[in-house]
């Protein structure tokens, strides 16, 4: 959002009569975000080269301004949206994590509980598991947990 904010403003500045007038100045800040302006707050600041606007001709059509804005608000919109779908992207998977990572606890902890464990084969029926598979299970069950619950 800011970078189409900060490319609407350099957009509109390269449109105004008055970019001849000044320098403008882009710098980032502790927090990484992108400034312009015409002062620089330090020296880090590097000058920005505007290009000139070429001269109308009675062929090239006038520069409309509603047609201008709305292209600037269709891309504002679409920026939204774009954010909007990737943090429900990334709520959508924290939740599936979340729901792996609680699975594999519970699948843990009922191996370290001990007693008698079983499967049921193929053709229905309980293998009592022993010692052993028991151990190697529980090692595969904390892999996995370690796996989603980073």
């Amino acid at each position: 959002m800011k970078n189409l904010i900060t490319l609407a403003i350099v957009f509109l500045l390269c449109l105004s009569p008055l970019t001849f007038a000044g320098k403008i100045y882009k710098w980032t800040d502790s927090e990484g975000n992108t400034h312009y302006g015409e002062r620089p707050p330090s020296q880090q600041a590097t000058q920005v080269k505007v290009p000139k606007s070429p001269a109308r001709t009675s062929t090239s059509p006038p520069v409309n301004q509603q047609d201008a804005t709305n292209k600037l608000l269709d891309a504002f919109a679409r920026e939204r949206k774009d954010k909007k779908d990737a943090a429900n992207k990334a709520a959508a998977e924290k939740e599936r994590r979340d729901k792996n990572c609680s699975r594999a606890k519970r699948h843990v902890i009922s191996l370290k509980l001990g007693g008698r464990q079983y499967e049921i084969t193929d053709q229905g029926e309980r293998r009592f598991l022993s010692d052993a598979d028991i151990q190697t299970r529980l090692v595969e069950a904390q892999k996995i947990a370690d796996k989603w619950c980073q």
